[in-house]
């Protein structure tokens, strides 16, 4: 197996953050730009086996310290309370996206498509910005869990519902949910019961690094199980990040996660994003990417004027602007509706495109607002 592929893509990713912060953009966004860019030079990891599956597990890594990044340490009627608002939205999304696809008389299962967010760029954005742990930041990410979350449930039903029927297995999805309950009221008593071997366990600060060995393997235990029971992995691995959340894994051990994901495997996810765009479909599809674009940003930032309970307007809106943001997800739903015959190509390259363009212009433009709004705070 040949390294070079890795090695371009490495040495990309430890250059881009330094010219994205000249550029004054994400460094995420740069990671997909650069991807992009290698795609259009004929570059391609699909052959490069050991790199794709970094980039695949990247993505898996990605949503399992989505789930880690989850801040669970405030009280539970406050949590109650912003993921009440957080499904409320997601609800109005969806429903202006079913309408505005019925007026466009585009299909339905597309309303999926503009439910979604990018729980990716939400978490890599926020946390760049460090306001991840805050308040405001927080709704983002809850809006963006529940969001991609939500979309990936129902998709997941839709799948098994046209591949195979209405079954019982549509009953595999809550078992996944019953093991995550079941272990979690485990970890629970043995955390009460053993505060010392557990607390050893994922103690990050010994030479053996047990605690991201065990994380490693908490990880995998639930992407194994998502595997079992058809779930989508990364459904799976958003829950093992929020189980360590729950059981308290500690800031050294989240540290030394974070600086594995985002030191190596997710921007090689990123750029692998990039790269895969097939970007010469855009002239199929190109007649009806303004009404596509339209509809992303109005089916998130309408429903995000519900903020206004709790933030100001400029605050509101730039929350909905990074929540139109959509990447893999997105991509991703074009491709299995596309499979399940209920897109066309040219359908499929505009969502495509349209998700890249979201992926670039949304985390910007909510870093821009996010400065102004310092800039006014200061000035005030």
């Amino acid at each position: 197996m040949s390294y070079i592929p890795l090695f371009i893509i490495v040495a990309l990713a430890f250059v881009i953050p330094m010219l994205s912060e000249k550029l004054r953009i994400p460094a995420v966004v740069g990671e997909v730009l650069c991807g992009v860019f290698l795609g259009f030079l004929g570059f391609s990891v699909s052959e490069a086996h050991g790199v794709a599956f970094l980039a695949d597990f990247g993505f898996v890594f990605l949503m399992f310290l989505a789930g880690l990044q989850m801040d669970f340490s405030q009280t539970s009627v406050r949590n109650a309370r912003l993921f009440l608002l957080s499904a409320l939205i997601y609800s109005l999304t969806l429903g202006i996206s079913t309408a505005l696809m019925h007026i466009l008389g585009l299909p339905f299962c597309l309303a999926l498509a503009f439910s979604t967010s990018s729980v990716g760029l939400a978490v890599s954005t926020t946390r760049e910005l460090g306001i991840s742990t805050s308040e405001y930041g927080q709704v983002i990410l809850i809006n963006a869990f529940i969001a991609d979350f939500s979309t990936l449930l129902i998709l997941t039903v839709l799948t098994m519902q046209i591949e195979r029927g209405i079954s019982f297995d549509l009953l595999l999805i809550l078992l996944l949910f019953l093991l995550f309950l079941v272990l979690y009221f485990v970890g629970k008593v043995a955390v009460w019961r053993f505060p010392e071997p557990i607390s050893a366990l994922f103690d990050a600060s010994r030479n053996s690094e047990l605690g991201v060995r065990a994380s490693f393997a908490l990880l995998l235990v639930f992407v194994v199980l998502s595997e079992i029971v058809g779930v989508e992995a990364v459904l799976g691995a958003f829950l093992a990040g929020i189980m360590i959340s729950l059981l308290g894994g500690g800031t050294l051990l989240e540290q030394k996660l974070y600086g594995i994901g985002y030191g190596f495997l997710i921007p090689i996810f990123f750029i692998n994003v990039g790269i895969s765009a097939n970007l010469t479909l855009i002239s199929d599809g190109i007649y009806i990417l303004p009404s596509l674009l339209l509809v992303a940003f109005t089916a998130k930032i309408l429903p995000s004027l519900l903020l206004l309970t709790r933030y100001s307007l400029k605050k509101s809106i730039s929350a909905g602007i990074l929540l139109s943001s959509r990447l893999s997800l997105m991509i991703a739903i074009a491709t299995i509706l596309l499979k399940l015959h209920l897109i066309d190509n040219k359908m499929a390259s505009s969502i495509i495109i349209l998700a890249i363009i979201t992926s670039i212009v949304c985390p910007t433009a909510f870093k821009w607002l996010q400065g102004s709004v310092a800039a006014e705070a200061e000035q005030s």
